[in-house]
């Protein structure tokens, strides 16, 4: 079973948080700091799911997230937006945007359990 997943997010402090809960629970992770090159290696390996950040510098996660969906060869990737913004109507415009689920920073195990739905070798 593919066991890869993708962090995106700016914030090096963020990216090792989730990094050491995926590890954890058993995924093999890669991170970016961006989402340009993450679209890049997309091309290559397509991971189960990615926890994408909202806000970027140089391309926000809605317009990744735009970006994947576009694709038909990334239908099967599991998109979860990232991010301290989860207003209620914020978490449905990412949902209505293509996002699969959203996950609120902090992240928590409990809350990303919920939004991957399972462990790599469940």
């Amino acid at each position: 079973m593919n066991k890869l997943a993708f962090i995106i997010d700016d914030s090096a402090v963020n990216v090792a948080v989730a990094r050491l809960l995926l590890r954890r629970l058993g995924w093999v992770v890669e991170d970016f700091d961006s989402a340009i090159p993450m679209l890049a290696r997309l091309a290559e390996v397509q991971p189960v799911f990615m926890l994408l950040d909202i806000s970027m510098p140089d391309l926000g996660g809605e317009e990744a997230c735009r970006r994947i969906r576009a694709n038909a060869a990334w239908n099967g990737v599991r998109v979860i937006a990232y991010t301290a913004h989860a207003m209620e109507t914020e978490r449905q415009r990412y949902l209505a945007g293509g996002f699969d689920a959203v996950i609120t920073k902090p992240i928590t195990i409990g809350g990303l359990h919920a939004a991957v739905g399972h462990a790599p070798n469940d």
